[in-house]
């Protein structure tokens, strides 16, 4: 997952910094624009992939200014427009049941376009709202490209990388302690990824493991172990990134906050891929929830309307996860997480009281079982990131007993 952390990105990183920090206006939109160029071109993706990428960031820009131009007329042809390429692009399992085969392709995807694809999104729904701010081309570019967060994320909002790029806000201060400490930011993420996420990938599950005929204990320690390896791993990355963020002056936001420690499944989602989990919620569960309250049918009971806005959000979050079957599964899962969460939440908080549930939390039985509960709940999920929806059915029945 980190190989393209190399010796070379981060030259790119440190060389970007001290050009950045001595040019002002154009010159330093221009050079950060080049950095995030050749980044794209020379070390991640090759000439295709850069092209497809920059090709797919470019008519996110003319949509853009199309909603800008008419927000109300052009926002949802723009947005559906933008959705279906996407799905093209990344060349969904599904797109097989509505496609001849000869019209598929893997040709247009590329590494990063689901978080490029969301970025894009939030501006296209922040220019229909009027919250955008000023919008210029080389800042859109540099915002869509930029290579300290494109790979993987975290995923930023415009407004906050305007207002970093532009200097009114500071996420680290002008001081050598505040730079160092970026710099041991990057080593930590280092020793994470390269060292402890490294020392652990030969235990953890893998998409050739051999479920059937292992010890279900051999399976359970691999379970946990890769739950240890990918957080180790994407964690390492972000704390890298955010690093170079930092030096950059355009630091991503956190996200992460001890995941392993979350007490239910949405205390898990507000420590793990925090970025992801604030779009979300902003963007697919917001709206479905105040729809589905809209409504004039069963829909429009709270809980009903919660659940059924909780499912969706997860649904998505599985599917731009990845394009196979698997993934659908795993949004599918913590949507069913979620919906359970809820409804026992809502169930003891009628028959206890919001006081006298919050006591009853508050035991440190209670929240030692609910961390246990939660962290075995994520990691059998994240089976779905290694196994086939098959592979995955006969672990689970293996467990079960089947």
């Amino acid at each position: 997952m980190l190989s393209w952390i190399s010796l070379e990105v981060l030259s790119l990183g440190l060389a970007t910094a001290l050009l950045l920090a001595v040019l002002k206006g154009t010159a330093r939109q221009l050079t950060f624009l080049a950095a995030n160029v050749v980044f794209l071109w020379g070390l991640l993706l090759g000439p295709a992939g850069a092209l497809s990428a920059v090709a797919f960031a470019l008519l996110g820009y003319l949509l853009v200014r199309l909603i800008l131009a008419y927000p109300e007329r052009a926002f949802a042809g723009s947005l559906a427009l933008y959705v279906l390429l996407f799905l093209y692009m990344r060349n969904y399992d599904f797109l097989g049941w509505v496609l001849p085969g000869g019209m598929r392709t893997n040709l247009l995807a590329t590494v990063g376009l689901s978080f490029l694809f969301f970025k894009v999104v939030h501006v296209m729904i922040e220019a229909r709202s009027g919250t955008l701010g000023t919008l210029t081309f080389v800042n859109y570019l540099n915002y869509g490209l930029n290579f300290t967060a494109f790979m993987m994320g975290p995923i930023q909002r415009y407004q906050d990388f305007d207002a970093q790029w532009h200097g009114r806000v500071r996420k680290v201060p002008l001081e050598f302690e505040a730079h160092l400490d970026a710099v041991l930011r990057i080593l930590v993420g280092l020793v994470k990824a390269y060292v402890l996420a490294e020392y652990l990938a030969p235990y953890g599950l893998e998409p050739g493991t051999d479920v059937q005929s292992l010890p279900l204990t051999t399976l359970l320690v691999k379970i946990y172990v890769f739950y240890f390896y990918l957080y180790l791993n994407f964690a390492g990355y972000c704390d890298v990134v955010i690093g170079i963020g930092g030096l950059l002056g355009v630091q991503p936001p956190e996200n992460f906050d001890k995941p392993f420690l979350a007490r239910n499944i949405s205390d898990f989602w507000l420590r793990f891929h925090r970025s992801l989990t604030s779009w979300l919620t902003d963007y697919v569960f917001s709206p479905g929830y105040k729809w589905a309250l809209s409504r004039k049918n069963g829909l429009s009971r709270p809980l009903l309307a919660m659940n059924g806005a909780l499912l969706l959000t997860m649904l998505i979050s599985g599917l731009w996860h990845g394009t196979t079957f698997s993934f659908f599964l795993f949004g599918l899962a913590h949507g069913l997480y979620f919906i359970l969460f809820r409804t026992w939440e809502t169930v003891l908080t009628r028959h206890l009281g919001k006081q006298r549930l919050r006591a009853w939390r508050q035991r440190g039985w209670v929240h030692l079982l609910g961390i246990v509960i939660t962290f075995n709940a994520v990691a059998f999920s994240l089976v779905f990131f290694q196994l086939d929806a098959t592979q995955a059915i006969r672990l689970f029945a293996r467990f079960i007993g089947l």
